[in-house]
C-alpha cells in the first residue's frame, strides 16, 4: 500500500517542483538593454580627378629590316681578278668603293679596234671629200671650156658669113665636137659629185657606228670595275678571284645602311591616336612624323614614324606603320642589327582637357563611381584611350572630383562609404 502511495505522490512532487521553479524564473528574469546598431559603411579608396593635357604612348613590336636589298651583278662577262676584303658576310663598305674587278684586257682590245675603225671611216670621208672637190673642179673646167668654145664658134660663124658662104659652116669650124665634149665633162663631173656625196654619207655612217662601238668599248672597260652603289653591308657573297662571271651572275647581296626600317602593326583604335593625316597614308613619307623609341636587350634607339602602309590587314584588322632609324650601324653606339626584334614606344597626338586615371576606376566599360559627400553615384563617361594601367577620359568628370578605385562586392546607387583619398599620381 505504501508503495502504491509513493508511485502516485512522487510524480506529483516533481511536477510541483517544476512549476515552482518556472514561477521563480519568471518573477526574477533580468531586463536586457537594447544596444543601437551602427550602419555598415564599406571602406573604399578614391583618387582625385585632375583635368589637363594628355599624350598617349602607343606600344608595338617589330623586326628591324634594311630599306633596300639588292643583288650585285656585273654588266659584262669576264674573269674576276680582284675581290675587296670587305666583300664578306657582315662587311661594311662605303658608296663608290671598289668591290669587284673583272679582267679588262678583252675590252681594252675592243676599244683599240673601235678607234681603228673610226680612223678608217674618217679616211673614207676624207677620200670622198677629195672626190667631191675633184668633181667640182672638173665641172668648173668643163663649164669654162664651153664658154670658150661657144665664143670661138660665134666668131667662126661671123667670119663664115663675111666670106659670103651660103651653106652652114662645118661642125668642126663652129666647135660643136669640142662643146659636146665639154658638156660630157660636166655630166661626168655631176655623176662623180653624186657618187662622192653618197660615199660621204656612207663614210659618216661608218664613223658614227665606229664611234658607238668605241663608246660601248669604253663603257665596258669602265664596267670592269664594279663599285658599291650605296653605303651598305654585305648580307651574302658568291664570288672569288679567278671565277668566270656573266651578266646573269649574282656576286653578292647588299643591304643599304643609311637607315633601317621597322614595320609596326597597330590596332585601329590605337592607330587613330597617331599624328598622321590622311594625306600621309599609303606609302607617302612623313617629314615630321611621331617620335618612336625602340628598345632591345637594354639598348635604346630613337627614330620617327615615316609612313603608314595605308591598308588594313583583313585577318588581324590592324594598320602597319613604318619607323625609320638613321645610321643603324653607326660607329660609337650599339648597332641596330637587321633582323633584331624590338619593342617600340610611339608618341601619340596631344589632347587637352583630359582626365588620366587608374584603369581600376572604370566599371562596365563606361561608368565610374563618383564620391559625393559620403555617398557613391555611378556616372557615364567617354573613354578616349585605355591601357592595362591607365585610362584617359574625355568627358563626364570635373576637375577636383573624387572617384572610387576599389573593387566592390556589391553596389547600390547612393550607398554610403568611408573614403580613403589618394593623389591622382599614386
Amino acid at each position: 500500500m505504501t508503495r502504491r502511495i509513493l508511485q502516485i505522490l512522487f510524480p506529483l512532487l516533481i511536477v510541483g517542483v517544476g512549476v515552482s521553479a518556472s514561477l521563480w524564473l519568471v518573477n526574477n528574469k533580468k531586463q536586457v538593454q537594447r544596444v543601437p546598431r551602427e550602419k555598415f559603411k564599406p571602406h573604399i579608396e578614391t583618387v582625385e580627378v585632375v583635368i589637363g593635357d594628355f599624350q598617349p604612348i602607343i606600344n608595338a613590336q617589330g623586326t628591324v629590316t634594311p630599306h633596300t636589298v639588292i643583288g650585285l651583278s656585273p654588266e659584262i662577262s669576264g674573269r674576276i681578278i680582284f675581290v675587296s676584303p670587305k666583300l664578306v658576310v657582315g662587311g661594311l663598305f662605303e658608296e663608290d668603293e671598289v668591290l669587284v674587278q673583272v679582267d679588262p684586257q678583252d675590252y681594252k682590245l675592243a676599244l683599240e679596234q673601235a678607234k681603228a675603225e673610226i680612223n678608217s671611216a674618217q679616211s673614207l670621208v676624207t677620200n670622198a671629200l677629195a672626190q667631191l672637190s675633184s668633181a667640182a673642179a672638173q665641172k668648173a673646167q668643163s663649164e669654162a671650156r664651153i664658154m670658150r668654145e661657144e665664143a670661138e664658134a660665134q666668131a667662126a660663124r661671123a667670119e663664115w658669113v663675111l666670106l659670103g658662104k651660103k651653106s652652114d659652116p662645118p661642125d668642126l669650124l663652129v666647135r660643136i665636137p669640142q662643146i659636146n665634149e665639154a658638156k660630157a665633162g660636166i655630166t661626168s663631173a655631176i655623176a662623180k659629185s653624186s657618187a662622192a656625196h653618197a660615199q660621204i654619207q656612207s663614210a659618216k655612217a661608218l664613223v658614227k657606228a665606229a664611234e658607238a662601238t668605241r663608246e660601248l668599248a669604253e663603257l665596258n672597260e669602265k664596267r670592269c670595275v664594279i663599285k658599291a652603289p650605296f653605303r651598305g653591308r654585305v648580307q651574302s657573297h658568291h664570288v672569288g678571284v679567278g671565277q668566270i662571271v656573266s651578266r646573269a651572275s649574282v656576286l653578292a647581296q647588299l643591304q643599304s645602311i643609311d637607315y633601317a626600317e621597322i614595320r609596326l602593326p597597330l590596332p585601329m583604335d590605337e592607330f587613330r591616336h597617331l599624328q598622321i593625316a590622311n594625306a600621309y597614308r599609303g606609302g607617302t613619307s612623313i617629314t615630321n612624323g611621331p617620335s618612336v623609341t625602340l628598345t632591345a636587350n637594354g639598348n635604346q634607339w630613337v627614330g620617327r614614324i615615316v609612313r603608314s602602309e595605308g591598308e588594313i590587314q583583313a585577318r588581324t584588322q590592324m594598320m602597319a606603320v613604318v619607323a625609320q632609324v638613321g645610321q643603324p650601324y653607326s660607329d660609337g653606339r650599339t648597332a641596330l642589327s637587321f633582323g633584331q626584334f624590338v619593342s617600340a614606344a610611339i608618341q601619340g597626338r596631344k589632347f587637352t582637357d583630359i582626365a588620366v586615371l587608374p584603369a581600376a576606376v572604370l566599371r562596365d566599360g563606361e561608368l565610374v563611381y563618383v564620391l559625393d559627400g559620403e555617398k557613391l553615384f555611378a556616372r557615364k563617361v567617354t573613354v578616349l584611350w585605355s591601357s592595362r594601367k591607365q585610362i584617359a577620359i574625355a568627358s563626364g568628370l570635373k576637375n577636383g572630383e573624387w572617384v572610387c578605385t576599389s573593387s566592390l562586392d556589391s553596389y547600390v546607387e547612393g550607398m554610403e562609404v568611408t573614403a580613403i583619398q589618394k593623389g591622382s599620381d599614386e
